[in-house]
């Protein structure tokens, strides 16, 4: 079976929702998922490669893929970083999920 090419839709993560119990990081096949210095889920953007495994585990309902993430949760900040420096292809890829997504927020 050959791998999927990006651009990847990915996840959004509500952090005022989620419990911090850490289902969608246990399940995640890319480690793609963390718990933050809140204990709170955060996504490590760049390598999210589409798998959603953790979108039904979350027993809050914190968790959505891009395009069915209401806008309040798209807006905040902080729920999602970059595991290195972005290639200029990664980059480019970032810029374009963030306007097709209409994601407001972006890590330094």
């Amino acid at each position: 079976m050959a791998e999927k090419k990006g651009p990847f839709q990915k996840v959004v993560i509500d952090q005022d929702i989620c419990i911090g119990c850490g289902a969608c990081v246990s399940v995640c096949p890319y480690q793609a998922l963390e718990l933050d210095e809140n204990g709170k889920a955060r996504l490590i953007w760049d390598m999210c490669k589409d798998d959603f495994s953790c979108v039904p585990v979350c027993p809050v309902n914190a968790i959505w893929k891009t395009s069915e993430a209401p806008a309040t949760a798209k807006s905040k900040a902080n729920w999602y970083r970059f595991s290195k420096p972005l290639s200029d292809a990664e980059r480019k890829e970032f810029e374009e999920w963030k306007t097709k997504y209409g994601i407001a927020w972006a890590p330094a």
